[in-house]
């Protein structure tokens, strides 16, 4: 079977960058299980917090931490203050994207075929900074209807439905070789 680019879910702190809040924590512990189900790497970006710190969260979200110590243990969880070139394409998550930089889940899905893809998400009413979106390569509207959705929820819907259609591509290869 055909082994795809690994996506990384990127989180973006957009709350307090000075202190260790428990949203932060609860933020991570939800995201570990949804990234390791899904096959994602998951990143950290402008957090508070030393890979100590993460090692000391407890919580009873994805099997007690798991998850998160599966991904620091497998070298997919990432402590960043800037995009990574391993990332591969930056993209941020937005329910406004620039028409210009407008992306769907389909060719992000077909994009995972060539490259690797690192997706922003924004944590906290703030969102994703100017200059993220800036630099960012696409912007993806993972509704494809201008939904905006809490931070948890685009952390789940993110990975399941570009997984779903990289699956289902798959498949298809599959079925066509028969």
């Amino acid at each position: 079977m055909k082994k795809l680019k690994r996506m990384t879910v990127i989180l973006y702190n957009s709350y307090d960058k000075l202190r260790w809040h428990e949203a932060h924590k609860r933020a991570i512990a939800r995201a570990a299980p949804i990234c390791y189900a899904y096959d994602c790497n998951m990143a950290i970006m402008d957090f508070p917090c030393s890979m100590e710190d993460i090692l000391n969260i407890k919580t009873t979200i994805g099997s007690s931490g798991k998850y998160l110590e599966q991904l620091i243990d497998e070298n997919r969880f990432f402590i960043v203050d800037k995009f990574l070139p391993q990332f591969g394409v930056p993209i941020a998550s937005t329910s406004k994207p620039e028409e210009t930089k407008k992306i769907s889940p389909q060719d992000v899905a077909n994009l995972l075929n060539k490259k690797p893809v690192g997706i922003y998400i924004g944590l906290g009413r703030h969102g994703l900074p100017k200059d993220i979106m800036k630099t960012s390569v696409y912007h993806l509207d993972i509704t494809e209807k201008n939904i905006s959705l809490e931070t948890c929820t685009a952390i789940g819907a993110i990975p399941a439905k570009i997984h779903t259609i990289t699956q289902l591509q798959l498949k298809s290869l599959e079925i066509k070789k028969l």
